[in-house]
């Protein structure tokens, strides 16, 4: 009998999901993103690393749903259980550039403290904060 792909996936996803100590589910992971989206606060970037890759995926947040997001990002759909973790740093920086001369780049702080005040509010979660920016997991 021959499997298709997405079951092959979900296969594999549910094997490394067994060798690690899980600290999100779907309900924390949507409780978090809902209190980010309702007190409108702007991240300007972040990244995710889902437990399948080694690669690491700059991450828009937005489109989601109690499940996972749809396919709303340049990353497609994913579920939450898939997060392996996101960071959001401390800084976002945008290059300007004229021509051929890198100008100075314009640097924007990320609310980091706003988010660790919606962590500690909602739940037991697993993040580190340090001077690079927040690190929030959902295994190890």
């Amino acid at each position: 009998m021959k499997s298709d792909n997405y079951s092959i996936t979900k296969n594999k996803l549910e094997k490394e999901i067994l060798k690690r100590t899980s600290y999100m589910n779907n309900a924390k992971w949507f409780k978090f993103f809902s209190a980010i989206e309702k007190e409108k606060i702007i991240i300007h970037s972040a990244c995710i690393k889902f437990l399948l890759t080694d690669r690491k995926y700059t991450f828009h947040f937005g489109g989601f749903d109690k499940t996972g997001f749809g396919d709303v990002s340049e990353l497609g759909p994913f579920t939450f259980k898939e997060i392996e973790w996101i960071t959001i740093p401390a800084k976002h920086e945008i290059e300007r550039w004229n021509r051929n001369e890198k100008l100075t780049s314009e640097v924007i702080a990320q609310p980091i403290d706003q988010l660790e005040k919606i962590l500690n509010l909602l739940g037991q979660f697993e993040y580190d904060i340090t001077e690079d920016g927040l690190k929030i997991y959902g295994y190890k």
